[in-house]
């Protein structure tokens, strides 16, 4: 037998063809499949953190007063706003800010759920758009580390950090009643 028929006789067997193409493409498949698992996991869990920042702020910003009973029953919805995730492992904390001028605003009240609450009268940093004065904004800042269900993307926990601003609806700025 010739070198050209070997050749030939070569690039026409069909025998263990199927086990190369899956040993090629499977590595990969599976790398597509387990790091969609952690991304889709990771964009649902960075979304329902910003909506739970989002909502607090909002629920605040409706109020004409806020008292202690309020801010609990703030802290309780984080279970129901991060579900399925643990809301018990945010961190968050709502400030009521009164804006002086362009440049300056001051905390008016703030409370902390596992992180620390804001001094009173302490100037704190706003973006531009918020800063109209004689006006006042509720901000949440909030922090939630989570942890890809798989690890496949990222291993360890990752902080998701967001911050919301809602405007005061009934009276300006809230006050908080400590009783």
């Amino acid at each position: 037998m010739s070198l050209i028929q070997r050749i030939r006789r070569f690039a026409a067997a069909e025998k263990g063809l199927a086990a190369l193409e899956f040993a090629i493409i499977a590595p990969m498949m599976i790398l597509l499949v387990f790091g969609s698992v952690d991304l889709i996991d990771t964009l649902g869990a960075n979304k329902r953190a910003q909506n739970a920042a989002a909502s607090i702020a909002d629920v605040v910003a409706r109020d004409d007063n806020v008292t202690n009973a309020e801010i609990t029953g703030l802290w309780a919805a984080l279970d129901v706003l991060m579900y399925p995730d643990n809301g018990a492992a945010m961190t968050m904390r709502v400030s009521s800010v009164s804006i002086v001028d362009a440049t300056t605003a001051r905390v008016v009240w703030s409370e902390g759920h596992g992180m620390t609450a804001r001094v009173a009268n302490t100037t704190v940093s706003l973006p531009s758009q918020m800063m109209t004065p004689g006006t006042s904004v509720i901000m949440t800042e909030s922090s939630f580390p989570y942890e890809a269900p798989l690890g496949f993307l990222h291993t360890g926990s990752v902080n998701l950090e967001h911050n919301a601003y809602r405007r005061s609806r009934l009276v300006d700025p809230i006050p908080r009643q400590y009783s």
